[in-house]
């Protein structure tokens, strides 16, 4: 069981290191359509509108933690500078009003 635990984690851990190609993010209007037309598809728009508000929760916390660390530390941490950049692009490129 141990090999088959293992393999299942090498696959896991490398397969998804793989860039994704790109795509045009699925709009809140497409999401709409797909909630009203393809009933079975919920369960997935569902999917998407949570990873969409945990990213909104995930950029709170880093301004909270972002300004905690200038008060307290002075300066920028690179860290939260990265972290920042990477949820900007996250959200803008969702982005569709």
């Amino acid at each position: 069981m141990l090999v088959v635990e293992e393999y299942c984690f090498y696959i896991q851990y490398f397969a998804m290191r793989k860039k994704l190609p790109d795509f045009r993010p699925v709009t809140r209007g497409e999401l709409r359509r797909i909630w009203a037309e393809h009933p079975e598809m919920r369960r997935l728009v569902l999917e998407v509108e949570r990873y969409r508000r945990v990213m909104a929760e995930i950029d709170g916390l880093y301004k909270s933690t972002h300004e905690a660390w200038r008060h307290k530390v002075g300066g920028n941490l690179v860290a939260l500078h990265q972290l920042q950049a990477l949820m900007a692009a996250e959200r803008y490129r969702g982005a569709d009003g």
